[in-house]
């Protein structure tokens, strides 16, 4: 009996949410072109770290080499956006990583992964808001951080020293145009992201005037004053940089053509976005020696040293426009994570309900944006910018192995657009009469037939005698090979499967070296620590290669990522060892809010889940 309804359990958490015809409407309307989407990811990428963190990196990290620490954490980050870009335009509904999951792994990991994306996206605007504030305020010599210490502070520490309303009041606006229209916000961002890459022209065209190119080749430690490794390190932090990507995945429901427009959109942006922050830090490494440059302020302090007062203002319009676009497409992306969840029964219902008029999940908007704004009025910046990252280097892992799981093996996605192909097109399709309704019925997912077209296009994924694609076999040539014998015994397992176990294996392997090389390099020259390496990265690659034996789902008419396995696996292992780099109150906080997340998914979601029924 116990075991019994633990099986059922385990089944229900894991469930797969189906690919069908009713899973691709949408309320939302499309009304975001190529250039709203690419321009929404720009937005969301250039953000407060140009400004700031650049200056970090170049006088404590990597120095002049902080242009080849961007130009490969971009190399890094476009691992993950291909990835995104291969899901997006293949599944052009709302949620981005969170859907991918659902479809591909199960219900319980797509909760986790949902949970904690709009965590972050939403503590992020807490944390620029934050930021914004104290820019806009330092401008101004403080008046207003001084006046709310002296009238209402606070504990400090984990909390803030006092309740940032200017920071409230620019949330509580932007919360205001999100719900007005994501035309609307998609315009706004437009404006505030030009604005943005104009200053950064401006950076570039200046630096590039004022700039020595001594400041790279006869200073003190030369282009490397750290090493190649400093240049790694810089890598290693400036890849958050590129993350804002997510945007456009999430507003794909939205797009006019997302099947062309999302990938198009991903890689101009990420073009766009590593070229604009080359420029800025060869501009200042050029301007100033690296030694010289303010952690702090690096571009104003470096345009005053040149004596060009001015520009600092011209900078600082820049990065009050950078974080405002970021902000705003971070808060577009949170309310349709939290929407996308609600609609499919997880987290509360009401949060799913969608503005007839402008096509916009108000409830959800409205939600997250209290949420924020209270986030913002109590806790610390120090404390927001601990919360961040976590979420979107889990949501990057998940769907790259999604990537990988779906071109291994039978999968609903390719069923579904083979059952699209064969549908019968408008000029088949009865007219009239009782036909004409049944017709509809059937094609379209009336309610009556939901479940019976879903089993008429898939099948049962865990019956083998209903497989009918190869993709997730050895492949035929490998059999036929002199080695054929030694894969014979895979031939019983259900397609899929093999491939899929592997990956798991390879990724367990992986980051048990990665552990090993970042924890116990203190150890290296020990011969346990040589003997672990080696067996470690021996059944990693192993393990990766064996996948490589197996067929490829190849039907795909859309993006595909290129060089699969090998390209979302390198992926998966960047973001295991960036998260295994975080600091252990970060993954604390995600233990905590885990928690609390899983207590909701228990308390509502396993039971309201559609999924649960509808099947």
């Amino acid at each position: 009996m116990v075991k019994a309804a633990a099986k059922n359990i385990c089944y229900n958490i894991m469930r797969k949410k189906a690919v069908c015809t009713e899973m691709m409407r949408t309320d939302l309307k499309k009304v975001l072109n190529l250039s709203d989407l690419t321009f929404l990811s720009i937005g969301s990428m250039i953000g407060s770290g140009l400004y700031v963190l650049t200056g970090t990196i170049v006088r404590n990290v990597a120095g002049p080499s902080t242009v080849l620490s961007y130009v490969l954490a971009a190399i890094a980050s476009a691992l993950s956006a291909v990835c995104y870009a291969e899901f997006a335009a293949r599944i052009p509904v709302t949620g981005s990583a969170y859907q991918f999951t659902y479809i591909s792994v199960g219900e319980i990991w797509a909760f986790i992964i949902g949970w904690n994306v709009a965590l972050e996206h939403a503590v992020a605007v807490a944390a620029i808001a934050r930021a914004w504030s104290g820019y806009m305020d330092g401008l101004f010599g403080h008046p207003i951080q001084q006046g709310l210490i002296s009238c209402c502070s606070m504990p400090g520490g984990l909390v803030a020293d006092y309740p940032d309303f200017l920071a409230v009041g620019l949330v509580a606006i932007l919360t205001i145009i999100v719900a007005l229209g994501v035309k609307l916000s998609s315009k706004v961002n437009i404006v505030f992201a030009a604005l943005n890459l104009v200053v950064i022209l401006f950076i570039f065209s200046t630096g590039m005037y004022l700039g020595r190119i001594e400041n790279w080749t006869k200073v003190e430690g030369g282009f490397f004053p750290h090493g190649f490794s400093g240049t790694i390190s810089g890598a290693a932090t400036l890849i958050f940089s590129y993350v804002g990507y997510e945007v456009v995945a999430s507003a794909n429901e939205e797009s006019i053509n997302p099947k062309r427009d999302v990938p198009l959109a991903l890689v101009i942006s990420v073009t766009m976005v590593v070229i604009a922050y080359v420029s800025a830090s060869a501009s200042l490494t050029l301007m100033e020696p690296w030694y010289n440059v303010s952690a702090a302020a690096p571009f104003p302090s470096a345009y005053i040293s040149h004596q060009w007062y001015w520009a600092q203002y011209v900078v600082s319009i820049g990065a009050l426009a950078a974080m405002t676009a970021a902000m705003l497409a971070a808060m577009v992306v949170v309310p349709r994570y939290v929407y996308a969840m609600a609609r499919d029964g997880l987290i509360m219902e009401f949060m799913a309900k969608v503005n007839e008029k402008n096509g916009v999940p108000v409830a959800s908007t409205i939600v997250c944006g209290i949420f924020v704004m209270i986030t913002t009025a109590i806790f610390s910046l120090h404390t927001l910018v601990e919360f961040i990252s976590i979420g979107q280097l889990l949501a990057c892992t998940f769907v790259s192995i999604c990537v990988i799981k779906l071109r291994y093996g039978p999968n609903q996605i390719s069923r579904y657009e083979s059952f699209e192909d064969d549908a019968p097109t408008e000029q088949e399709k009865p007219s009239t009469g009782a036909n004409a309704n049944a017709t509809e019925e059937t094609n379209f997912g009336g309610k009556n037939n939901i479940i019976a077209e879903r089993k008429a296009v898939y099948g049962d994924e865990d019956n083998e005698s209903v497989v009918e694609n190869v993709c997730g076999t050895v492949k035929t040539s490998v059999l036929a090979s002199s080695f054929g014998r030694l894969f014979t015994w895979t031939l019983p397992y259900r397609p899929g499967r093999l491939p899929f176990l592997s990956l798991c294996f390879s990724i367990l392997f992986a980051t048990a070296a990665s552990a090993l090389c970042l924890f116990g390099y203190r150890e290296s020259n020990e011969a346990w620590f040589i003997i672990l390496l080696v067996v470690f990265v021996t059944l990693a690659l192993a393990s990766l290669f064996f996948i490589m034996t197996f067929k490829q789902d190849n039907t795909m008419r859309t993006f595909k990522v290129p060089l699969v396995p090998l390209i979302p696996y390198m992926s998966i292992v960047i973001n295991i060892i960036l998260m295994l780099k975080l600091q252990s109150l970060t993954w604390l906080r995600l233990a905590v809010w885990m928690a609390v997340g899983l207590v909701i998914y228990i308390a509502y979601g396993y039971r309201h889940s559609k999924q649960k029924l509808e099947t």
